[in-house]
């Protein structure tokens, strides 16, 4: 044998694949964190600038005879300036995490005084309203202020489904959703008889900026959601030529017992 023979080989293998996915994902955090802060920042200086040239568009408009024909373009002015503010809050509560403080909530009372503040509305587009608690529901344990926000965007959108049309029937349900995971949960359901959602949109229907409205910001339902995501619930969509059923999961109080 001679010195330049190879007589051993040692292999070494690392399997590196779950540190790679570990490293990925902390970076994507810290780029979402920074994304989050530049644009609470961004909408935020936006916001004060817009609110200074609605004050501006409604002192005009004061001062403006009722027959001078600019009157029309100052409110177009002013409906675009809404729909910015709102947008801007929107980017602001998407950005900026949410604290919760998750106490015994009822849901069928909450839901009642929303629908309370819809029914002008609704009367006005001829919809009707078919509002059921079933007996024996629990509470959930939830933040009231947040789930505030989430079914006030699932009853606007469940409602402006069906105004373009000859009236039609919104169905909200609150009851006990039985148990899952060894957990109880408590179940709203909030459905239309609208045209229903397409596939194709349906499938990006949770995603940021995602909207098929000329009037929406694409953040209301990626905000529900994220805030059912919090609560260790989860929301659900089932849809169909004639209508679109909503689903919102959230764990009763009962879990603490």
């Amino acid at each position: 044998r001679t010195n330049s023979e190879l007589t051993n080989i040692v292999l070494l293998v690392r399997d590196m694949s779950e540190s790679e996915q570990i490293r990925a994902r902390t970076q994507q955090l810290e780029q979402r964190a920074l994304l989050g802060e530049i644009t609470a920042i961004f909408a935020h200086e936006v916001r004060n600038p817009v609110n200074n040239i609605s004050t501006g568009l409604q002192l005009m408009e004061m001062n403006l005879p009722e027959n001078d024909p600019n009157r029309d373009l100052v409110a177009r002015l002013q409906v675009d300036c809404n729909r910015l503010t709102h947008l801007m809050e929107s980017v602001l509560a998407f950005a900026k995490p949410m604290e919760y403080k998750m106490v015994p909530t009822d849901l069928g009372r909450l839901l009642g005084q929303l629908l309370e503040r819809w029914r002008p509305r609704m009367a006005r587009l001829n919809i009707g309203l078919v509002f059921k608690v079933d007996e024996n529901t629990p509470r959930a344990l939830a933040d009231g202020r947040a789930l505030d926000q989430v079914f006030t965007n699932l009853l606007s959108n469940a409602i402006n489904a069906m105004k373009d049309q000859q009236g039609g029937t919104l169905a909200v349900r609150v009851e006990a959703a039985g148990e899952a995971a060894g957990k109880a949960w408590v179940g709203v359901s909030i459905s239309d008889t609208g045209p229903g959602i397409p596939p194709e949109v349906r499938d990006k229907i949770f995603e940021p900026f995602y909207t098929t409205s000329s009037q929406g910001t694409g953040l209301g339902l990626s905000i529900s959601n994220r805030i059912i995501l919090a609560h260790k619930g989860k929301i659900d969509i089932e849809s169909f030529p004639g209508g679109t059923i909503f689903t919102v999961l959230v764990p009763s109080e009962r879990n603490e017992e």
